[in-house]
């Protein structure tokens, strides 16, 4: 990885982080698609909703999709009972969508799931609680 003089550029952190994630982001999808019934794109657009109500609009950009992707997987997520769709009171013309108790109940229940995921292996308890904090952070910041 390029470093400056104390760390790693933003460019060569952010690109380790892609590729490790990348490169092994199928086999949890796999294995928890196939425990939940539910797919991976739902999954992230619950992960965002989860954070903040947002127009569907929003969630495209958020999930790089395009409208009607979006669109879909938020009738999706509605028919099974994990978001909802409001009126917003700014603009009666758009949807804000929400998560639900149902839907922050399933991604408890997601988090939950004990699955082996290989590349954390090498990761102590605390090097695992330390990259949640980290995680936690720049989600945050993002």
């Amino acid at each position: 990885m390029k470093t400056t003089k104390d760390a790693p550029t933003d460019v060569a952190l952010w690109l380790g982080l892609m590729s490790l994630v990348m490169d092994h982001k199928r086999l949890l999808e796999d294995r928890l698609a196939d425990r939940l019934d539910l797919p991976w794109t739902r999954f992230r657009a619950l992960r965002r909703f989860e954070l903040h109500a947002m127009t569907q609009r929003e969630l495209a950009d958020a999930m790089s999709v395009d409208a009607p992707a979006a669109s879909v997987i938020v009738s999706d997520l509605a028919e099974r009972g994990l978001v909802t769709r409001e009126a917003d009171p700014a603009d009666a013309r758009r949807r804000i969508v929400r998560i639900t108790d149902a839907g922050r109940m399933l991604m408890a229940d997601i988090r939950a799931v004990d699955v082996e995921v290989p590349v954390l292996a090498p990761l102590s308890g605390r090097d695992r609680a330390e990259l949640a904090r980290l995680v936690d952070l720049m989600r945050a910041g993002a």
